[in-house]
C-alpha cells in the first residue's frame, strides 16, 4: 500500500516544490504529517486556510522541515505565539513567513519571529493584536526587506514611526492602518527613500 503521499499525489509523483495545501482541512492534517517524514528537503510549504493546524502541527513542521525557506500560515486561527517560538529555534534558513489573519499572535511572538536572522519578508496583515511593542522588536531586523503590516489596528503613529531603524526595507505596506497618517507616509518616505511605502 502505498503511503499517503503517494495516495495524494499519485504513485509516480514528482518532489512537489512548492507544496501548497490551502484550505484542505479534511485532508491538510494527515497530508501535513506525511509530508514531514517524507519531503524533509522540502523547500516552500503554504498552509493558508488550514484551520485545523495548531501549535502543536506547526512545532512538528519546525522540528522535521530544516530546510524550509517559504511557509504561510495565512488564516490559521489555532497558530499562536507558542508556534512562533518553534519556527523561530528551528527553521534557520526561513526567508518569507505569512501570519495574514492569525488573530492569537501578539507582541510576544513578534519577538521570536525578530530573533530570525535569515528573514527577509514577513507578512502581518490584519493580527489584530499586534501593537507598538511588538514593531520595536522588529526594528532590529536587519535583513527585512519587506514587511506588510496592513490593518493591524492596534498600531499607532508613533509606533510605525520607528520602522524608519529598518535600513533595507525595501517594501512597507501599511493599508488599512488606522495609525497611519498623510504625515507618517511622508515621514516614512523622507527616512526610507528605496522603500516603497504601500498606503
Amino acid at each position: 500500500m502505498g503511503t499517503k503521499m503517494e495516495t495524494f499525489f499519485g504513485q509516480n509523483w514528482s518532489f512537489p516544490s512548492p507544496l501548497r495545501l490551502q484550505g484542505r482541512d479534511s485532508c491538510c492534517v494527515p497530508l501535513v504529517w506525511s509530508a514531514v517524514h517524507s519531503l524533509p528537503n522540502l523547500t516552500v510549504l503554504s498552509l493558508s486556510g488550514c484551520s485545523k493546524v495548531t501549535d502543536e502541527g506547526v512545532e512538528m513542521i519546525a522540528e522535521n522541515l530544516h530546510m524550509l525557506r517559504c511557509l504561510d500560515l495565512s488564516w490559521c486561527p489555532r497558530v499562536t505565539d507558542a508556534a512562533l517560538e518553534c519556527i523561530a529555534c528551528d527553521l534557520n534558513q526561513l526567508e518569507e513567513l505569512t501570519l495574514d489573519r492569525c488573530v492569537h499572535i501578539t507582541d510576544i511572538g513578534v519577538g521570536y519571529i525578530s530573533t530570525m536572522l535569515s528573514l527577509s519578508a514577513l507578512f502581518l496583515r490584519w493580527c489584530s493584536q499586534v501593537r507598538d511593542f511588538g514593531l520595536q522588536h522588529l526594528c532590529g531586523m536587519r535583513n527585512l526587506q519587506v514587511l506588510s503590516l496592513a490593518g493591524c489596528p492596534q498600531l499607532t503613529s508613533s509606533g510605525l514611526s520607528s520602522l524608519i531603524q529598518l535600513r533595507h526595507l525595501q517594501e512597507l505596506e501599511l493599508t488599512n492602518c488606522p495609525g497611519a497618517s498623510q504625515e507618517l507616509f511622508e515621514y516614512l518616505r523622507e527616512h526610507l527613500p528605496r522603500c516603497l511605502v504601500i498606503e
